[in-house]
């Protein structure tokens, strides 16, 4: 890929930084959500339904060490960095903190949280003159927290998180400290800002104006979101999506194609229910059950060497620090920086050659299959406010997801394809387990068994729930878990010669990529500060992108 000029496109919008801190809209410092889809809900499913979906969901995984290959699990196109890049863009556009388990809302009457922009307020929160304890005293700079150390990585994180001494993070959006990974990731975002900000030559090549007041700030965020944005357009989208869907959508020097995004009666940008209640909750089957952070952290504390396992993503042990990456708060110990190597394509540390390490560890496959950490979330473990009969799923993803699309009334998955013009999944496609492309003849026997064992506890639940007690599911598929079936079933056009091709996973399908790319490019067409609407078109300067701008390039400029 190719760094693009984005031109000037055919717009009647300006290109003024008014409510540019507070967010990307003046005067809108939240959004509202909506539906993207005239469609009606989805018939309702009893608990019990919802619960059997969600254990069928779940498979049981400690995970490889790091000197292995899980290429059943793994997927080949995606490395495990995009995952949780894919978090942070989450918490920097959507935040809805109704209670879970709530029968019903008011979609029209339901606020987002963060502003409808991909304009980091989750990073900068509200500007250094509405929080200045975010800031150091030169009014430009993010704090950071201690530094500590990332073993011989050649890009690692620089900084924890600023935090007070009971270990809470100082941040726009506390989400960015739940789990070791997107923090530093935070942490990495918070450097290019601050190396932005101090390099006078750039900013003034932005427009920088030392005689006003602000404007060293208000310029370096310019740069830093811009970037940022083109990222999570080509790179990030092109990682995740259908080929093809991206450049259709985006319509390259036009007016993008929106016609599911864009109503004629919002006035701002929203937020679909249909995205953050569904479609960019797919980002959770690419969770790994364990990671390594560097050469040296490859295990949890006090784990034998053998086997080696990697560091488990969430456990229930809140004793010390070095057994699993949970967060709230989740200060880093020492040695506990990411080698960004070993989540992207980045040169990692030499440690991790001579270990005989597979690097950069990618993420799991896009398929509805969420790894068994993700059934027993610690944010969840001291709820105590959950009736009884919900008390053992009450930290189950799969299930508070499940749940919460219905909550929302959500359009199932086949009616949301028929009106998007795709021939939706076949009940017998939806309920069973492998890609289009699969051939059970070219699979060994563990990877026959698996998809046996994952079509089996699929059927079971139609079996259960497709037509009997009331619950017809029958026609009728939750649209996140349609999202993720089809994206199990379509996704196998990136890497062709994907050994498991049979299991797809490789990116989303059409109904997932279209609504993911429709949301992402609406917030950036109806954000008149973002870099689609730039007067001048919009290059990524040299010095920041390198040859080529990628997520990879900009943390390693950010930590070079």
């Amino acid at each position: 890929m190719t760094d693009f000029t984005i031109p000037a496109l055919k717009s009647s919008h300006g290109n003024d930084n008014r409510g540019f801190v507070a967010g990307a809209n003046p005067g809108v410092a939240y959004g509202r959500y909506g539906a993207m889809f005239d469609a009606p809900s989805a018939q309702k499913l009893p608990q019990e339904a919802l619960m059997a979906l969600a254990t069928a969901m779940i498979k049981p995984d400690i995970g490889a060490p790091i000197t292995d290959l899980e290429p059943i699990d793994e997927n080949p196109s995606i490395p495990a960095g995009y995952t949780y890049f894919g978090q942070f863009i989450d918490h920097d556009i959507t935040f809805d903190p109704t209670p879970f388990n709530t029968s019903a809302v008011d979609v029209g009457a339901l606020v987002d949280f963060r502003s409808p922009a991909l304009d980091l307020d989750n990073m900068y929160g509200r500007g250094p003159d509405d929080q200045p304890y975010m800031y150091e005293k030169d009014g430009f700079s993010l704090r950071v927290g201690r530094v500590p150390g990332h073993a011989d990585a050649v890009t690692g994180t620089k900084a924890d998180l600023p935090r007070l001494p009971d270990g809470t993070p100082i941040l726009g959006d506390k989400r960015n400290d739940e789990n070791k990974i997107v923090s530093q990731f935070h942490g990495a975002m918070i450097q290019f800002h601050n190396k932005v900000a101090a390099d006078t030559a750039m900013l003034t090549s932005f427009g920088f104006d030392p005689a006003v007041k602000g404007s060293r700030f208000r310029t370096a965020a310019n740069i830093v979101r811009w970037h940022y944005q083109y990222v999570v357009v080509f790179d990030y989208l092109r990682h995740i999506c259908l080929p093809g869907i991206l450049t259709e959508v985006l319509n390259f020097g036009e007016m993008p194609r929106l016609p599911n995004y864009l109503k004629t009666e919002a006035k701002f940008a929203y937020m679909p229910i249909e995205f953050a209640g569904a479609a960019f909750r797919f980002g959770h089957s690419m969770i790994r059950p364990s990671y390594s952070l560097n050469s040296v952290v490859t295990t949890a504390k006090g784990v034998p060497p053998e086997p080696k396992t990697r560091i488990p993503t969430f456990t229930r042990d809140e004793t010390d620090l070095t057994h699993n990456l949970n967060g709230f708060p989740g200060p880093l110990a020492d040695v506990w920086g990411l080698d960004f190597g070993f989540f992207l394509d980045l040169p990692a540390g030499p440690g991790a050659a001579a270990g005989g390490m597979k690097v950069p560890q990618p993420s799991y496959r896009i398929d509805a299959l969420l790894t068994g950490p993700l059934q027993d979330l610690p944010e969840f473990f001291k709820d105590t406010d959950t009736p009884a009969k919900l008390s053992t799923m009450v930290g189950n993803l799969a299930f508070r997801n499940l749940e919460r699309g219905q909550t929302l009334g959500l359009p199932s998955g086949q009616a949301v394809a028929k009106l998007l013009g795709v021939l939706p999944l076949t009940d017998e496609i939806i309920w069973s387990a492998g890609s289009r492309l699969l051939d059970s003849a070219k699979l060994d026997a563990e990877a026959k068994a698996d998809v046996q064992t994952t079509t089996d506890a699929r059927a079971k639940v139609f079996e259960d729930w497709g037509m009997d007690n009331g619950c017809v599911l029958a026609g009728n598929c939750p649209l996140w878990f349609y999202i993720l079936r089809e994206a199990e079933y379509y996704g196998v056009k990136h890497r062709p010669d994907d050994p498991m091709i049979g299991f797809g996973g490789q990116h989303l399908g059409p109904v997932g990529s279209r609504i993911i790319c429709e949301t992402l490019l609406g917030l950036l067409w109806m954000d008149k500060s973002s870099f689609l609407h730039s007067n001048r078109g919009f290059t990524p300067l040299p010095q920041i992108a390198g040859g080529q701008m990628t997520l990879a390039r900009l943390i390693e400029y950010a930590l070079s």
